[in-house]
């Protein structure tokens, strides 16, 4: 069956969606707020604050109080692979990947980025990070990956305007050892860049 990324209460009982308090989609046109992923410890996804910023992992600034939806992917909607596609495989080519919302096949779930803020027809993919050191990087590009060309299996190119994702990380400065790799194999398999912020304004 087709994914929906926009499901609302989304359909992952394991991800705690359905649970009394946790929202997977939720609308603001608060001039500031913050998107926090402090629950993920509890397989619950991330979610719209905006009333203590110590908790934001990305700050959002609305000046013109647009409508904003955050919607949550992970541990919200559930995708799971059906093609070849392997990330394991340093020449994958995107032709080979396929999704659905069943696990038909066994081959489990793919790897699914926060979620997105959806306004005036733009879709701008999130990754939330809150690591100093290791492979975080690898991950959020692998994350953003294999999200967005399952959300282009979906929605195609003109049906939405995909802005290029991004990434936060409130606790690395300076630049990534393997950014220039990152961007390179992103920008191979999805025709995108990415970028580093811990504020984002919408304009």
């Amino acid at each position: 069956m087709p994914v929906d990324f926009f499901i609302s209460p989304c359909s992952n009982v394991s991800g705690n969606c359905k649970k009394a308090g946790i929202v997977c989609k939720s609308l603001t046109n608060a001039v500031r707020f913050g998107i926090s992923d402090k629950n993920a410890n509890k397989r619950e996804p991330a979610f719209i604050d905006t009333i203590d910023p110590t908790i934001w992992e990305v700050d959002i600034n609305n000046p013109n109080g647009k409508d904003i939806i955050f919607k949550a992917v992970d541990y919200c909607v559930e995708i799971y692979r059906i093609g070849n596609y392997s990330l394991a495989n340093a020449s994958r080519d995107k032709i080979d990947f396929s999704v659905e919302d069943t696990d038909r096949l066994g081959k489990g779930l793919i790897k699914r980025c926060e979620g997105f803020l959806f306004y005036e027809n733009n879709i701008l993919f999130l990754e939330l990070k809150l690591r100093r050191r290791g492979n975080w990087l690898s991950d959020a590009r692998e994350k953003f990956e294999e999200t967005i060309l399952s959300f282009l299996q979906y929605y195609p190119p003109g049906t939405y305007r995909l802005l290029e994702p991004v990434v936060s990380n409130k606790t690395f400065t300076g630049t990534h050892q393997s950014e220039m790799v990152q961007k390179r194999i992103f920008k191979d398999k999805t025709g995108l860049d990415f970028h580093f912020k811990t504020s984002i304004t919408i304009v």
